[in-house]
C-alpha cells in the first residue's frame, strides 16, 4: 500500500486473489462476480480498480482407480480414510495433465498445513509412507494380473 502509514487512506493499493476449485466453471464465475462488484465499487466510490490475472491452473481430478488403491491400502494397515479434494497447487496438478494421480495426506498438528507452524509426528510420516508402500505393491499386482 502507498504510502504505506497505517493511520493514512492509500493511494494505492495491491493483493492477490487466489480462486482454486474443482469445479472450473465455478471459479470463472466467481473471478467474473469479483470483477463485477470492483465496477460497481468503482463507479459508486470514483476509484480505478484493475484486475488482472497472474496465472491460472486448471483443476485436477485425482485418478478414482489410484484413489481407491490407496483407501484400501490405508485401510488394510488398521487406518481411517477420508477423502479431500486438494486446493493447494501441488505437483500433483501439473502430473495429472500426463499420467493418472492421487495423493496421499497425512495428519498435521491442529490441521496447519503450508505454514511454518506445520507439523506432523514421526509416527504419521511413518504410516503415510507404509500406505505409499502397499498401493505401490497393490498397484503392482493388479498390473501383473493383465
Amino acid at each position: 500500500m502507498e504510502p504505506g502509514a497505517i493511520n493514512v487512506v492509500p493511494g494505492r493499493a495491491e493483493f492477490p486473489v487466489q480462486l482454486r476449485d474443482l469445479d472450473a466453471a465455478k471459479v470463472d464465475r466467481i473471478w467474473e462476480h469479483i470483477q463485477q462488484r470492483f465496477t460497481e465499487a468503482d463507479k459508486a466510490e470514483n476509484v480505478e480498480t484493475r484486475c488482472s490475472l497472474l496465472d491460472h491452473s486448471e483443476p485436477a481430478r485425482a485418478d478414482a482407480s489410484l484413489q481407491s488403491a490407496v483407501r484400501e491400502s490405508a485401510k488394510s494397515f488398521g487406518l481411517a480414510t477420508t477423502d479431500l479434494p486438494s486446493l493447494a497447487g501441488h505437483d500433483a496438478q501439473e502430473t495429472a495433465r500426463i499420467a493418472p494421480m492421487a495423493m496421499i495426506f497425512v495428519p498435521s498438528k491442529d490441521g496447519t498445513s503450508h505454514s511454518p507452524k506445520e507439523f506432523t509426528s514421526w509416527q504419521d510420516v511413518a504410516n503415510g509412507t507404509e500406505v505409499l508402500y502397499r498401493s505401490i505393491l497393490l498397484l503392482d499386482g493388479q498390473l501383473d494380473r493383465k
